[in-house]
């Protein structure tokens, strides 16, 4: 599952609005709606607000895990992975996705 499909399922099986999330969190409602629609992806700082908030491992939200308990803690790799993404641009992201697809896990 992808992870704007994760997001807004978790908002809508806490029953609350986008709206009152942004006001929970302190994020605009329009990051939210981009998250949700998979036009943006959250930060690694939001990933942890949005892990605490929900209950949910950082994991279960990047759909890494089915487990939706765990630490609420990314590992230091992916954590570090994703303080460099943060820091590219657009198409650097997209070229680093590319890339991150080619690449087969070892079995």
């Amino acid at each position: 599952m992808e992870i704007q499909t994760i997001l807004k399922r978790l908002r809508i099986d806490a029953g609350i609005t986008q709206k009152q999330l942004s006001k929970d969190l302190s994020i605009g409602q329009a990051t939210i709606s981009q998250w949700e629609s998979g036009v943006s992806k959250p930060t690694a700082d939001a990933l942890t607000a949005l892990s605490k908030y929900y209950g949910v491992s950082t994991d279960f939200i990047l759909g890494i895990s089915h487990d939706r308990e765990g630490d609420g803690q990314l590992d230091a790799d992916v954590e570090e992975c994703i303080a460099l993404i943060d820091n590219l641009t657009n198409y650097q992201r997209r070229l680093v996705k590319e890339l991150l697809k080619q690449i087969k896990p070892f079995d």
